[in-house]
């Protein structure tokens, strides 16, 4: 797999070339649902998953997200529980 680092302008680039279909997953962590509301939307209706990074909906205590084109979201999570 190849695995790079992105840092955009006020942390929305990656979300947009994800749901551009650019790059196929973001992770995250130390976060605040206020930072990462609207992208999330973005990435969904995209076609795309978000969740935290244990799997969870995002919720207002979230402090952690994985968004991905969806197709790869579970493997992911399987990645980081091991």
């Amino acid at each position: 797999a190849r695995l790079d680092r992105i840092r955009g302008f006020g942390d929305f680039m990656h979300y947009h070339l994800l749901a551009a279909g650019k790059i196929d997953a973001v992770l995250e962590s130390d976060i605040h649902v206020e930072d990462i509301a609207a992208h999330c939307v973005i990435v969904e209706e995209a076609g795309g998953r978000v969740t935290d990074l244990e799997g969870a909906p995002i919720r207002l205590e979230t402090r952690s997200i994985l968004a991905t084109n969806g197709v790869l979201h579970d493997s992911i999570l399987e990645a980081l529980e091991g």
